[in-house]
């Protein structure tokens, strides 16, 4: 099973236009764990690791020793990460059928693997604050999947 999983503003974006995710507080750092820790692996794109890589060091450290697969895709040959991740080239290099796998990236992850249809559940944990233009999840969803919203 694949699931994407964003915390996303209250009028649906993940980051604002540059990026920053300054609108997200610190205090939801320990529920996207919680949901995080309920799947085998932990899939991100290699943006999403960076930007990880720039949290606080004790935020970091958290995600680190979580007991998941964490798996960066990047089409990078080059690419090294931190001891405790791995690298796969495409997708579908981690997805396995036998692997209950959680999604948390951005557009372009999120967009070819809605488009291949590997998606089944979508989560979104909303923020409170609206920030009127930004980046969303993904273009476009279909309507087999299941969408769950978590509200504060």
């Amino acid at each position: 099973m694949v699931t994407l999983y964003n915390v996303v503003s209250k009028d649906g974006y993940i980051a604002r236009k540059e990026g920053s995710e300054d609108f997200i507080p610190d205090s939801y750092w320990p529920h996207t764990l919680r949901v995080l820790r309920e799947y085998d692996c932990v899939l991100m794109g290699r943006k999403t690791y960076d930007a990880i890589q720039n949290y606080e060091e004790e935020l970091r450290k958290q995600f680190e020793d979580l007991p998941v697969r964490k798996v960066v895709v990047t089409r990078d040959k080059n690419f090294h990460p931190k001891q405790g991740f791995q690298v796969v080239h495409t997708p579908e290099d981690a997805i396995s059928s036998d692997l209950n796998i959680v999604v948390t990236s951005g557009p372009t992850l999120n967009n070819y693997l809605l488009q291949k249809k590997l998606v089944d559940k979508i989560i979104y944990h909303e923020v409170p604050e609206l920030i009127g233009e930004g980046i969303r999840p993904y273009d476009r969803v279909g309507d087999e999947i299941d969408i769950v919203k978590i509200t504060p």
